[in-house]
């Protein structure tokens, strides 16, 4: 593909209506936001990685592709590559595969999981002994059984989600990898099974929601048929034949260093990283839109055995992008080091014009809001982005650059310019924003926005943020 990095871009010198204090804003980033017509969605999304060797196993929508993020790499001439908010692993599997040593923090355990069967399989994980494992696994499933200790303990989310058969068949896998005592085949194993979940379930993932088959017994609102399901057997079978298929081809493409995987939230994890310590930041924050991970990957987390208050408790941990996460202050006073930082820090969030300012007119019309807990998810996003972009000033060292994907957000049809507020924290943090790459075309506002406000795309955007000697 061309490059991203060209002369080839059109300022956006337009302010967008809205109220005086983000017309202030985009006035002092307009010359640094800019279309840059080589970046697409699929660039920028998972989409890049559908087929993907190794990163097409788990259907993980929240990412980026890796051809992004060579780029960045390459563009930053990392030594050192950091992604916060890992994922599956695109990031510090791309800088495995380019030979540069890297690090991810993801809070998902399913994410960790996933980046870790990859870097396995690319850096030694014997394809015969996979198979061989493969081969002992589905036999255990059809002619094995299992003694009701690793049967799924389902949650209320998740009740009803599988085929009385399908349970049973997940339970004995289950059993079965955990006789194992290399933990690399167990990882991967885990994996595959982990991976068609979905596919055998009464269930499908529709964005922050799992829309329900009725054959489920649940009460459905929607109509969704998805048709005779395959046993857990059967997918799973196709899915280690994939694997196997690329094992060979990862080998060839990604072994490297192996990376440094912390599975945590970087709320607190960053804290434990030396200062200076990386020159390349290459990652994607959840967005600011009432997603919510552990009701998407509910299925997945019951697999890994969290239970109903597990789930909770992760939701609250969760970097807060929904209207049920709590504020966040209290706990990270109680976690911080360095509590004066800390304070300046939520300064910068009280004291930003462009946030207030959207806040206070969530507040003058709370009435009229399908959920008023809007007003304090973007404080609380705010204050816990502000606590990770700090954090992201001292582990990057001088000339080091953090290339960070993110969409704007809009509630009742206010803008939130999530780009600009952003980098001004990154500005007050030791960093020159360089340059704010927008989509040549945003994304659209919700159905239920556009009836009442009209139409109006928001900026989906990519930041470069460029750390400036002390």
């Amino acid at each position: 593909m061309q490059t991203l990095f060209h002369d080839e871009v059109v300022p956006v010198p337009r302010v967008p209506h809205s109220g005086p204090a983000r017309a202030d804003l985009q006035r002092r980033f307009a010359q640094r936001l800019q279309v840059n017509p080589q970046l697409s969605r699929k660039l920028v999304s998972y989409q890049g990685n559908k087929e993907a060797v190794g990163f097409r196993w788990l259907k993980y929508k929240e990412g980026f592709s890796t051809a992004l993020v060579r780029q960045f790499i390459e563009r930053g001439q990392g030594t050192q590559v950091l992604d916060p908010f890992s994922g599956a692993g695109t990031t510090a599997l791309t800088a495995m595969g380019m030979g540069i040593p890297a690090t991810g923090i993801e809070i998902l355990p399913l994410g960790t999981l996933a980046a870790q069967t990859v870097a396995y399989a690319a850096n030694g994980l014997p394809l015969s002994a996979f198979r061989t494992a493969a081969h002992a696994l589905l036999h255990a499933i059809a002619e094995g059984s299992d003694d009701g200790q690793y049967a799924l303990a389902h949650v209320p989310i998740t009740q009803g989600a599988f085929p009385v058969d399908t349970d049973r068949e997940i339970a004995r896998a289950r059993q079965f990898i955990a006789t194992l005592t290399d933990p690399a085949l167990g990882t991967a194993l885990n994996l595959a099974c982990l991976s068609v979940l979905e596919e055998v379930s009464y269930t499908r993932k529709d964005g922050q929601f799992l829309r329900w088959d009725s054959r489920s017994g649940r009460t459905v609102s929607t109509k969704l048929n998805k048709g005779p399901l395959p046993s857990f057997a059967t997918a799973l079978a196709r899915r280690l034949q994939q694997m196997m298929q690329d094992f060979p081809l990862l080998e060839a493409h990604y072994a490297g260093p192996l990376p440094t995987f912390i599975t945590g939230s970087s709320l607190t994890e960053l804290q434990k990283l030396a200062t200076g310590q990386f020159d390349c930041v290459v990652t994607s924050p959840p967005y600011a839109n009432r997603y919510d991970y552990t009701r998407t990957y509910a299925l997945e987390l019951v697999y890994m055995g969290y239970d109903d208050a597990q789930i909770k408790a992760l939701r609250q941990a969760l970097l807060s992008a929904t209207v049920e996460n709590r504020c966040k202050r209290t706990l990270l006073h109680a976690a911080w080091e360095d509590v004066p930082a800390l304070e300046r820090v939520f300064g910068m969030v009280d004291q930003q014009a462009a946030l207030q300012e959207v806040l206070a007119i969530l507040r003058d019309r709370a009435a009229e809001l399908s959920n008023r807990n809007v007003i304090t998810l973007l404080e609380n996003y705010f204050t816990e982005m502000a606590v990770i972009v700090y954090e992201l000033g001292r582990v990057v060292r001088s000339g080091g650059r953090v290339f960070m994907v993110n969409d704007n957000v809009r509630y009742h049809g206010e803008e939130v310019p999530v780009d600009l507020i952003l980098s001004d924290f990154a500005e007050q943090c030791g960093f020159h924003c360089a340059a704010i790459w927008m989509l040549k075309r945003g994304k659209g506002n919700s159905s239920q926005q556009m009836g009442r406000f009209g139409r109006r795309e928001i900026r989906k955007c990519v930041y470069e943020w460029v750390k400036v000697d002390e």
